[in-house]
């Protein structure tokens, strides 16, 4: 009919089930077994992506424990500039721990020596200097000089032991592997990806409060003690001391009126 809609006959399945029936009479257990395969596939895959984000959460925990003990470790024994084998002890100890989060155990040395490979490959990179110069840039405006030096040294430090722990969790997962790119490669990138505005913003409010406002509040000047007597050791205040009293006349303190 014109204009009318087109003829759409039946659809014919009848070989298609009789084809379907056939199939699965024959193969049946074999395809129900392919089906069992395929959804614990699966869920092993699922499994091991939930460890992984489990593991990599725990292990950035630990990273964060210690870019703040390392940063601690600077505000006590201020470092002749920013030296990160000067805290390679502090590092040892977290490859320690991310390796057992990861279900890997490392001796002490092996350890120190990842650690300082680590410290070596930043300022070879030149990763070190161009992290202090971006977090100075981004504190000195905003800090009395007072404490301006000690702040910059100890976020610096804190912040490469983040792009050094960020790196190490990197190796770990990769069965302890640095990749095809090595050290150099994983370092940048985690270099690069921790000055971006956001991570680096985060960073740095984190850091105000455990780092810069107690530094501030360790240089606020106690009010001079008042003039009073000097205390005695043994407790309370001394008494004055009485002066000497001149000796009396005639007595054996005056020898004037002696003969010679």
């Amino acid at each position: 009919m014109p204009g009318g809609r087109p003829l759409q006959p039946p659809a014919e399945v009848e070989a298609l089930l009789r084809r379907m029936a056939a199939v699965l009479h024959a193969d049946g257990e074999e395809l129900i077994a392919d089906n069992l395969l395929l959804q614990c596939r699966r869920l092993g895959e699922a499994s091991r992506e939930l460890l992984d984000r489990q593991r990599r959460s725990d292990a950035e925990a630990v990273v964060d424990r210690f870019m703040w003990i390392g940063a601690g470790v600077v505000m006590v024994t201020p470092l002749p500039g920013v030296d990160l084998l000067g805290t390679a002890a502090v590092h040892a100890q977290m490859v320690l721990e991310i390796g057992r989060v990861y279900g890997v155990t490392l001796s002490r040395p092996a350890a120190q020596d990842l650690a300082v490979s680590v410290g070596r490959t930043l300022a070879g990179l030149g990763l070190i200097k161009g992290g202090v110069s971006l977090l100075g840039s981004a504190l000195s405006l905003s800090l009395p000089a007072v404490v301006v030096g000690r702040a910059i040294q100890a976020v610096s430090v804190a912040w490469l032991t983040r792009v050094a722990g960020r790196s190490f969790i990197t190796y770990f997962r990769q069965d302890q592997d640095w990749g095809d790119g090595g050290l150099p490669e994983v370092l940048q990138k985690e270099y690069e990806l921790n000055r971006r505005e956001g991570a680096l913003k985060s960073f740095l409010t984190a850091a105000l409060q455990r780092v810069v406002e107690p530094l501030q509040r360790s240089q606020v000047r106690l009010p001079p003690r008042p003039a009073g007597p000097r205390a005695n050791p043994r407790g309370g205040s001394r008494r004055p001391e009485r002066p000497p009293e001149p000796p009396e006349a005639g007595g054996a303190g005056d020898r004037s009126d002696r003969a010679p």
